[in-house]
């Protein structure tokens, strides 16, 4: 497993360019059916009524609803990304990737019922609601299709990151690093050297102080001590 993931390998497969296009091809497909035949797809406007453009409608908190459960969903895909099928396989034990899940959907129920216009956004009904997220859900219908194609049919001069450094470039990134390190070393001396130096003014005027109330003290009991004067 590790040695299919070392440095020499590309940073972009062929495997990950076919999952990237083929969800882009569903996600916009649907989203362009929807913004264009979505009112008569879903009868949303079925008497014509005049809608003023400053009001959030139905179909574009469709849009927006649709596109954000189509990403969920995806996102359940992309804890697969070199072929695998069973995209669940070890779902449950990752406890944060489910809160990820499940906080991005509370966040967008909430959007979505009480966003209003500083979202854009008008509340769904609950046929509406199941429209968006069971074509969100496609995602992972759509996601065993892109499986099924081999990743032959994207050329090997479409990988991203398969060059390899050569000596030069290697050592020119090299002496960057150090550059750079140097000067992360630099400043904080800088900074240690400014945070001596106030710690040290802060104790001599500390000091300066106490020898001042002491001298005060010294002499307000000179003054009020007898005089041994015959």
């Amino acid at each position: 497993w590790y040695q299919r993931r070392v440095r020499t390998k590309p940073l972009i497969s062929r495997t990950m360019l076919k999952n990237i296009i083929g969800h882009t091809v569903y996600q916009l497909t649907i989203m362009l059916v929807m913004l264009f035949f979505g009112e008569k797809i879903f009868d949303l406007n079925p008497d014509h009524e005049e809608v003023n453009e400053e009001d959030p409608t139905v179909l574009g908190t469709m849009l927006f609803n649709t596109f954000v459960w189509m990403q969920i969903f995806n996102e359940i895909n992309s804890r697969k990304c070199h072929g695998e099928r069973n995209v669940f396989k070890g779902f449950f034990n990752n406890y944060i990737f489910i809160n990820v899940i499940v906080g991005t959907a509370i966040a967008q129920a909430l959007i979505v019922e009480f966003g209003s216009h500083a979202f854009s956004c008008t509340g769904l009904n609950w046929w509406q609601w199941l429209v968006c997220i069971g074509i969100g859900a496609g995602e992972l219908i759509w996601g065993q299709v892109v499986a099924t194609v081999p990743k032959s049919v994207i050329p090997n001069g479409m990988r991203l990151g398969t060059q390899p450094f050569t000596q030069e470039e290697a050592n020119q990134a090299r002496m960057l690093w150090m550059r750079s390190l140097k000067r992360v070393q630099h400043q904080i001396r800088v900074a240690n050297a400014f945070k001596r130096a106030g710690y040290e003014r802060h104790r001599r005027l500390s000091l300066l102080a106490e020898e001042g109330k002491y001298a005060s003290r010294s002499s307000l009991n000179k003054k009020d001590a007898p005089s041994t004067d015959v």
